[in-house]
């Protein structure tokens, strides 16, 4: 393909319905013409200037989540942890505790206790731990800092119609859950790097195996969604994508910005300064060519006096107007 052909123009980018990071950033590179990293692509995202998407290659599990405002958040009553550390006049009252998480202070999230599983490509919310992730990985790729944040409500990803969805990690995938298949693994890998003797790994293989009876006669009894909680992150097998879309949505952007940048002056912003060139030229070699001005303040003051009624003649709009001529003069201005 040709660097000169338009990249939305492409027949195989048309045909793409998202791109990976590295295929996303020599996208961009034909559209700027400049070089574009994969840092820069995870900039853009982390700037609200691109909409970034996840392709869980496997699948993902998540609750689904419904955005509502306050009068429409959940409550719940404290458990027992919770009253320990109330305030001693607190104790004893009833209290009750958000259930619902909170997006942005004005947007609240009500989630589903049903865990579905999800497929494919999912947009990035950026409003939890998935962009801590992001963050992650551009300061990986920048050498940059540690990221050390910590999400407490979870990683949210969102479909094309804006629906939210909180991703969910099981406990038999946590090697710290007793019983879990995770551990079993995790014992398993002990028992091979540390050369255990064969008695010894009998019987941490027999201590799992109870405990991993316990963990399902456990698990049998209950919701299968309380085996679920929230993911500290995205799932390891999952990789960040950038849909063709939303490359064409962000140049659509620039181009619209690029235009606001070069339209003309409407009617009245022409009227306003084609009044200001009259009076400075009626002040400079007109009716009041022979008036004295000690500052640019007592000028201003004397047009807005003299020429009260025109557009453009109030003192504020003739300080604001003359300081971007300064600038224009300076050449301070694009």
């Amino acid at each position: 393909m040709s660097t000169k052909q338009s990249p939305i123009k492409s027949k195989l980018f048309q045909l793409k319905e998202w791109l990976t990071v590295p295929e996303a950033a020599r996208h961009l590179l034909i559209l700027f013409n400049e070089a574009v990293s994969e840092a820069d692509v995870l900039r853009l995202a982390l700037d609200g200037r691109l909409k970034l998407s996840v392709n869980f290659v496997n699948y993902a599990k998540a609750r689904r989540g419904k955005v509502v405002p306050y009068e429409d958040v959940e409550w719940r009553e404290p458990i027992i942890a919770e009253l320990k550390n109330l305030h001693d006049k607190a104790k004893g009252k009833p209290v009750h505790v958000m259930k619902s998480l909170n997006i942005d202070d004005e947007r609240y999230l009500n989630l589903d206790d049903k865990v579905t599983s999800l497929r494919g490509v999912w947009g990035l919310s950026m409003v939890g731990n998935e962009r801590i992730d992001v963050e992650y990985e551009y300061q990986q790729l920048t050498d940059g800092p540690e990221v050390t944040l910590i999400g407490l409500d979870g990683t949210f990803v969102e479909n094309e119609d804006g629906v939210i969805y909180q991703i969910q990690e099981c406990f038999d995938g946590n090697e710290y859950q007793s019983g879990s298949a995770a551990q079993l693994e995790k014992i398993k890998e002990h028992i091979a790097s540390n050369n255990i003797e064969e008695e010894k790994a009998k019987e941490l293989l027999s201590r799992h195996k109870k405990n991993r009876e316990e963990y399902l006669n456990k698990r049998e009894k209950r919701n299968p969604a309380d085996d679920y909680y929230p993911a500290g992150g995205l799932p390891r097998d999952s990789v960040l994508v950038v849909r063709t879309q939303a490359l064409i949505d962000m140049q659509g952007r620039l181009l619209r910005e690029e235009s606001e940048k070069k339209k003309p002056l409407d009617t009245q912003g022409e009227r306003t300064y084609l009044n200001i060139i009259g009076v400075l030229l009626e002040v400079v070699t007109g009716t009041f060519k022979d008036e004295k001005f000690s500052s640019e303040t007592k000028l201003r003051d004397f047009i807005e006096k003299k020429f009260d009624g025109f557009r453009g003649t109030k003192a504020r709009t003739l300080a604001e107007k003359f300081a971007l001529a300064k600038k224009a003069l300076n050449g301070e201005l694009d």
